[in-house]
């Protein structure tokens, strides 16, 4: 029987019980999320630790490649030149990402890497005005409602880098970009389309757009310094290219892009027929761009260069500077043992 004033109700037990495994679990679970915050964060400084620099990685192309002779800078903070004799423009960067969708091939640094292949110590105006320095004629770029794809002078761009054997690699900027369509390299040449300037009303300054990120582009923009002349979309549903994986180096590899203005028209037509066999230990054949060279010239500089800090870095030792011997390589100065992100 129960007496007031005398007996506890039964109910009131219960309720401290129960408000106090409440509080215990909400103790508990704030403590574990709390705990998975903080082991993601060291995780993630771990991480970033062991990524180079931008700095470390703009020191690397100079051990590997040099500055090219007769070439003239158009940046004394970048790495980017011009060869008036040979027109061409000769610009330096690193291995960015190595799968997913793209926008662009190339972008400046601190801009849109994580949807280019690589990103180049040059801005977009300084491309510009090395091409125009070079004799390519700047067009216009992408315009929509109705579609009128990008026009300019054709560029051809070839890559220069080394593989982690040290033995010396080139081909065409489109053997690292994979045509989802047909499964193949992307077959599309680029053109000068030389994006737009715009006047801020209020200070009077000029900003020129492709500096955003929109350099060399995949996906059409109006900003684009260089497009293809084909119709590509730009929403992430649509997106009509990726890097192509297998064709690729390792990720941070250091990179030189020749920039040379072609006589030909651009190519706008994908080519017929399925991939063929592998080549050379390529998965899938280089095709037609292959057929477009970089002159001569410009590889015994790439070789010597790079070949001659090799030489220096195997006398000194593997313990002596690991960071250097790496870096000329072509592979950036991270841990051994860490895996390629």
């Amino acid at each position: 029987m129960y007496r007031p004033g005398i007996d506890k109700p039964r109910g009131f037990a219960l309720s401290d019980r129960t408000r106090c495994w409440r509080e215990l679990s909400q103790w508990f679970w704030s403590a574990a999320v709390l705990a998975l915050l903080g082991i993601n964060s060291y995780e993630s400084c771990l991480r970033a630790q062991d990524y180079p620099t931008r700095e470390q990685l703009q020191t690397q192309c100079g051990r590997v490649f040099g500055t090219p002779s007769a070439a003239t800078s158009l940046s004394p903070k970048g790495r980017i030149w011009i060869e008036p004799k040979r027109k061409l423009v000769i610009v330096d960067g690193y291995v960015t990402l190595t799968q997913g969708q793209l926008e662009m091939f190339a972008c400046p640094v601190g801009t849109k890497e994580h949807e280019s292949v690589v990103a180049v110590f040059a801005t977009a105006q300084q491309v510009h005005a090395g091409l125009l320095a070079i004799g390519a004629k700047s067009g216009g770029p992408t315009q929509f409602e109705p579609y009128r794809p990008a026009t300019g002078s054709t560029i051809k761009i070839q890559v220069l880098w080394y593989d982690p054997q040290q033995k010396k690699q080139q081909c065409l900027a489109q053997h690292w970009i994979r045509d989802f369509q047909s499964g193949r390299e992307m077959p599309f040449d680029w053109v000068f389309a030389g994006s737009v300037l715009q006047k801020d009303e209020d200070t009077g300054e000029e900003y020129y757009l492709g500096d955003s990120g929109d350099l060399i582009c995949v996906a059409n923009f109006p900003t684009a310094t260089l497009d293809i002349a084909v119709e590509s979309i730009s929403s992430n549903s649509g997106l009509t290219f990726g890097a192509y994986t297998e064709h690729l180096p390792p990720l941070f590899t250091v990179c030189r892009l020749v920039l040379e203005v072609s006589p030909d028209p651009p190519r706008q037509e994908r080519a017929k027929g399925k991939a063929s066999a592998a080549k050379d230990g390529l998965p899938v054949e280089m095709g037609e761009a292959s057929a477009f060279k970089t002159p001569s010239a410009i590889v015994p500089e790439f070789t010597s260069e790079a070949k001659s800090n090799a030489t220096r870095s195997k006398s000194a030792g593997p313990e002596a500077d690991g960071a250097r011997a790496a870096g000329e390589r072509g592979v950036a100065p991270i841990d051994p043992g860490q895996k390629t992100p």
